[in-house]
């Protein structure tokens, strides 16, 4: 049982290689396409731990607090989970740190609609928008903007050191975490 479990997880990840290969390439014909977006931020100074993607200690898995939320319109069902993303605030000199140049998240959570707010929830469909740790949104905009038009576009992740794999499960369901791929 537990050999047979093991198989179908590895051939699911290979699956997941194999789709990656191609989506990278996808990324790489899309690198010089800038998107319209905004982008706000969440939490204090320090961050917080995000479940959405379920990668849970931000910090433990090396991602620090170079992360974002996603809307819906980005986000696609949790497929961006993972993904790299590179914003440079735009259009606002009041607002945008002059000479700030660009700042690049990984995706690790999900920024739900609430629809009781049609005109007031930036992360309601169709709007493309980044919900940044703190310092992160500060490296490109002031505090004060809370809200800032950006430019983005998809990039290959740029990740340091070496695959790392989280198991968990039991005898029903098995759970395995590829990071840093």
């Amino acid at each position: 049982m537990a050999q047979s479990c093991i198989l179908i997880a590895l051939a699911g990840f290979i699956t997941l290689l194999v789709q990656a290969t191609g989506k990278e390439i996808a990324i790489s014909r899309e690198q010089n396409v800038w998107h319209k977006a905004n982008a706000t931020f969440y939490g204090d100074m320090t961050g917080a731990k995000t479940m959405a993607c379920g990668y849970g200690d931000l910090f433990k898995q090396g991602y620090s607090l170079q992360t974002t939320a996603l809307s819906t319109a980005l986000f696609d069902g949790g497929l961006a989970c993972g993904a790299c993303f590179e914003i440079r605030c735009v259009d606002t000199p009041q607002w945008c740190i002059p000479n700030a140049g660009t700042i690049t998240v990984t995706a690790t959570n999900f920024c739900p609609p609430n629809y009781q707010k049609q005109d007031g929830n930036w992360c309601n469909p169709p709007q493309r928008h980044f919900d940044l740790s703190m310092p992160t949104f500060m490296k490109i905009a002031y505090y004060k903007a809370g809200i800032v038009p950006v430019r983005y576009r998809r990039v290959l992740c740029n990740k340091q050191g070496r695959v790392k794999f989280e198991g968990n499960g039991n005898r029903y369901w098995l759970l395995v975490l590829v990071y840093n791929v």
